[in-house]
């Protein structure tokens, strides 16, 4: 049985270490692919697009934290944080926007980086590395690469394999990590 992303919220809000539990690992799971495909389609040549995953995740545990079950879904309020960060960290970068502009000062606390948000952000890119830990070294790279936005025949490429090598690849790993979650 699925559970849906409210339910997996609602689980992580009543942890006693949110960023240890399963449960977590499986929502930054779920946001994984999206956050780097709207990274990749956002990157600059002003921002890098890690650094705007980077955002992407910042904004995922933010609405993790405001998330309100009354006023819609999760998935739509998660998807237009991640966007909204995102698209600020491009503005910024390219020297339009300062943390002053536009914002009222609870905006701008709440954008700005901190201490607690870096280690968040750490643990929760150790979890993803833990759960990929279970795979050989080449569904490792498979997985690496499509969650980096990669197609098939791209990551053929990269790696020296066919396209159905890679499709087994990542058909493996997603039964492992499924097994494990």
């Amino acid at each position: 049985m699925r559970v849906t992303d409210e339910e997996l919220v609602g689980i992580i809000r009543k942890q006693p270490d949110p960023m240890q539990s399963s449960e977590m690992a499986l929502l930054i799971s779920r946001y994984s692919h999206i956050i780097r495909l709207k990274a990749v389609k956002l990157g600059t040549k002003d921002i890098e697009s890690e650094d705007l995953c980077q955002e992407g995740y910042l904004a995922l545990f933010d609405a993790l934290r405001a998330f309100d079950e009354k006023k819609g879904s999760f998935s739509a309020f998660a998807g237009t944080c991640i966007s909204n960060r995102m698209k600020n960290a491009v503005i910024k970068a390219r020297g339009k926007l300062t943390k002053d502009d536009d914002f009222d000062l609870g905006q701008v606390a709440d954008e700005g980086t901190s201490a607690d948000d870096y280690i968040i952000s750490k643990e929760a890119n150790e979890g993803v590395e833990h759960l990929l830990s279970f795979l050989s070294p080449l569904e490792y790279d498979v997985m690496k690469l499509f969650i980096d936005g990669y197609s098939y025949k791209q990551i053929a490429e990269k790696l020296s394999i066919t396209p159905k090598s890679a499709d087994n690849a990542l058909l493996r790993a997603r039964k492992k990590l499924k097994q494990l979650l």
